[in-house]
């Protein structure tokens, strides 16, 4: 038989064996959960050569940008131009059309060859 003495710690060690290998099976399990989200995640991942292509992508769209930029400046340029010609060209005419005449003066013309009246 068994010292008593002796078989209280027998069970204690066992428990922690238990516990210590599900800690491990959990582990395990975590470490698998792990590397199955790596194996989905790490091909979409972006190389160096994907990134070197994304920025020559966006150096040619940045391009792209100036360029209608300046187009649209020198349009905006243009039509404020054209509008403070407009709005001149109508400033004029309407001064000139509202203007007053000038009075034409009088003139009574006599004729000449009155007949004369003997009095």
């Amino acid at each position: 038989m068994m010292n008593p003495s002796l078989s209280h710690l027998d069970k204690p060690q066992a428990r922690a064996d238990k516990n210590r290998r599900a800690h491990d099976d959990r582990g395990v399990e975590r470490v698998a959960t792990l590397e199955a989200r790596f194996d989905a995640v790490l091909p979409t991942l972006a190389t160096r050569a994907d990134i070197h292509a994304t920025r020559a992508d966006m150096q040619s769209i940045m391009s792209e940008i100036h360029k209608v930029a300046g187009e649209t400046h020198k349009w905006m340029l243009a039509t404020v131009i054209g509008l403070f010609i407009g709005f001149g060209g109508l400033f004029l005419a309407m001064s000139n059309a509202l203007k007053p005449e000038p009075q034409q003066p009088v003139v009574i013309q006599l004729p000449t060859n009155l007949p004369q009246v003997s009095s």
